[in-house]
């Protein structure tokens, strides 16, 4: 069996691979998707209402200031509701980089949560994986241990590249994946004992 949860089952190289890509895939999109919405979706529509409230209290603000400044004149409403609502907006636009910045700000934890989570899951399952192959290739304690260092990287890069790539870092940490990666390949160089049997069922 490709994938499977239990530590005895046999992986061959091939399965690996298949274990790696497919990982690598659905917990980059889970990462990018969950970062996604914490950064721009929720901010966004958090930072429109507000907008929207200032821009509403500066236009009653003004409303009520041209209407006492007439003191009895002829008053044109339609005018003044107009006037008002320009500056509204104004106030609004005016704000709005402020207020975008300050609501990412307070979803910015839960965004590292959820790629903390990311990270642990893949982690995980790559773990999984990788032990079960150095069970069906007789690997040393030791290659197995350092093919699960190389796979916390390599999942940890994957799993912050939303938030690395958001601040321009991606450059910087890239050899670390890249080094998680190298850190698997003796794993799966080692021959292969029973997976052939196990990957036919």
């Amino acid at each position: 069996m490709i994938f499977s949860l239990d530590l005895t089952k046999p992986l061959s190289r091939v399965g690996l691979i298949v274990n790696l890509i497919f990982l690598t895939v659905v917990f980059s999109a889970i990462s990018w998707l969950s970062f996604g919405f914490m950064t721009n979706t929720l901010p966004a529509s958090g930072a429109h209402e507000e907008a929207q409230a200032i821009a509403q209290k500066v236009q009653d603000q003004t409303f009520s200031k041209l209407k006492a400044a007439s003191k009895g004149k002829a008053f044109d409403e339609k005018a003044a509701t107009e006037e008002a609502r320009a500056k509204g907006l104004e106030a609004a636009e005016k704000e709005h980089e402020k207020i975008h910045h300050h609501a990412v700000e307070g979803w910015a934890p839960f965004a590292i949560f959820l790629l903390i989570l990311s990270a642990i899951f893949f982690s995980g399952f790559l773990s999984i994986a990788l032990l079960r192959r150095a069970y069906d290739a007789a690997a040393s304690t030791i290659l197995g241990f350092i093919a699960i260092v190389g796979g916390v990287a390599y999942a940890s890069f994957v799993a912050f590249e939303p938030f690395l790539t958001h601040h321009e870092l991606t450059k910087t940490w890239a050899p670390a994946g890249i080094l998680g990666l190298v850190l698997i390949l003796p794993l799966l160089f080692k021959g292969e004992n029973q997976s052939q049997h196990d990957d036919a069922h």
